[in-house]
């Protein structure tokens, strides 16, 4: 829901009525690993608007709020979703024999599944009239408070008033019986295709909570084979050793010794070659496709942490060792300084009242009734950042000598209490998390005070690998993006 000028306010319509065909090449993004996550084929950036040549696509809007008033008679109107701005009529108000712009209420109604609606303005003055119609409604604002005790609500045909005090508090709508009829204006449904009847919440028409998108994000990963520099390229297109490489496999897996030996013999890093070799025996991007959201960041982790990039490909990551930084290597592995990276973010749905992320959760709300479009809409952000990884034994050495878990378990209770009062799940976060989470805010305030402003766009990614014998840790990565937003 987004206001323009002249006193409107209008909402996004679904994905539906946004392109008469599918679009064209140069809105589409191609991100395999999450269109494979998303079950879709492309994603579509948000045509840009010219101002020489004007919008060669339109995003379609609805009206929403429906009901308006007038800011000097206030005289309440109700238009529709596909409807024009109303004019007040009254004489006093015309101007030049035109009617007065009325002004779209401040206030709208939400439920905890997502769905929004008009304030039952009727409803909850008791109105009596037979239809909207009928009713002859003033929104008389600011004449006695400036709180929404201030605001009254009157009938002129039935003689019905209230003001609009305690209209925020949970359950006043359930005591005049208001309760949501499911409506979706976005998808041009004033009544939603099924009835809801659960309890509505007012809000305000501005406020945060009428919108928490759901977005999905990935780093872009190059395929296996556009990782193969030079070097290792004319090793593998070199028939005698692709031929020895490959025959040497065990399980369908490229045989380390045999790889080492060839990498020693051309002069080429073992692992790299290693990767890039199997990818070719896999004949892919040597990617699965990631399930959980664990997986999927695993996926981006490895490729941060061990596979060699390329300066050509959209993801170019150099690396020292944490022994380079003195004392510092006793608790950091290695520094990767990303050069480069392509960030995808796509926009899956929304929800209302309280953020949701998870697109099959029922209070996340679709973008489209027609599930069978095979995009979404998304951006894709270009950028650096910084790759660290911690080093495992040295955070499960602090685990054992500091004795974390018992200064952090009642912060956690108190924590998740929180999150419960607000129907939300519980969170299972340790000591382990806490010091990362501390330490990536610590590295954001020094990188500010050593560049001398922050960053315009800064995204902490913090994942918590499980200790194994190859010695992987805990990573902070942050990318610095090309965007306006804040930390």
């Amino acid at each position: 829901m987004n206001d323009f000028r002249n006193d409107e306010a209008l909402m996004c319509a679904g994905l539906d009525e946004w392109f008469p065909t599918l679009p064209e090449q140069a809105l589409r993004i191609q991100e395999e690993r999450l269109a494979a996550r998303l079950n879709r084929e492309f994603f579509v950036r948000p045509p840009e608007f010219s101002e020489e040549a004007g919008p060669k696509y339109k995003i379609p809007h609805v009206r929403f709020p429906l009901w308006h008033y007038c800011p000097r008679c206030f005289r309440m109107k109700r238009t529709t979703l596909f409807g024009g701005q109303p004019l007040c009529e009254e004489k006093t108000c015309s101007r030049s024999g035109r009617g007065r712009r009325m002004i779209p209420v401040r206030i709208v109604t939400a439920c905890e599944l997502g769905h929004i609606e008009d304030f039952p303005f009727r409803k909850w003055i008791g109105c009596t009239c037979a239809s909207d119609i009928d009713a002859e409604l003033y929104f008389k604002a600011g004449r006695s408070a400036a709180s929404l005790a201030g605001i009254k609500i009157e009938c002129a045909a039935c003689k019905q008033k209230r003001s609009l005090a305690g209209a925020f508090e949970k359950e006043s709508l359930s005591a005049v019986n208001a309760t949501c009829s499911g409506a979706q204006p976005w998808f041009g449904r004033e009544i939603g295709a099924e009835s809801c009847g659960a309890g509505l919440q007012t809000v305000q028409r501005g406020s945060s909570n009428v919108y928490f998108p759901a977005v999905q994000s990935s780093i872009y990963i190059p395929p296996a084979q556009a990782a193969e520099n030079e070097d290792i390229r004319r090793v593998l297109d070199t028939p005698a050793n692709w031929i020895g490489i490959s025959s040497g496999t065990i399980d369908g897996k490229v045989n380390p010794q045999v790889v080492a030996a060839f990498a020693a013999m051309m002069g080429v890093d073992a692992t790299a070659l290693a990767t890039a070799a199997q990818a070719r025996l896999d004949g892919s991007t040597g990617q699965r496709i990631a399930v959980t959201e664990e997986e999927f960041r695993w996926q981006e982790y490895d490729v941060l942490s061990n596979v060699a990039t390329d300066p050509a490909d959209e993801l170019f990551v150099e690396r020292r060792s944490g022994k380079d930084y003195g004392w510092l290597g006793d608790y950091v592995r290695q520094v990767g300084l990303v050069r480069k990276l392509r960030e995808t973010r796509v926009l899956t749905g929304f929800s209302r009242l309280m953020p949701k992320s998870d697109p099959s959760d029922p209070a996340v709300q679709r973008l489209s009734i027609d599930q069978t479009i095979p995009w979404l809409p998304a951006i894709d952000v270009r950028g650096e950042g910084i790759f660290i990884e911690i080093d495992a034994d040295a955070i499960k050495k602090w685990m054992v000598e500091s004795k974390p878990a018992g200064r952090v378990g009642p912060l956690v209770s108190e924590f998740n209490a929180r999150r419960t009062a607000r129907m939300l799940p519980p969170r299972n976060v340790d000591a382990r998390f806490m010091m990362i989470h501390s330490l990536a805010h610590a590295l954001i305030k020094e990188l500010t005070f050593s560049c001398g402003y922050p960053p315009p766009r800064a995204t902490w990614r913090l994942s918590r690998p499980s200790t194994t014998s190859s010695g992987r840790g805990l990573t902070i990565s942050s990318a610095a993006r090309r965007a306006s937003q804040g930390c």
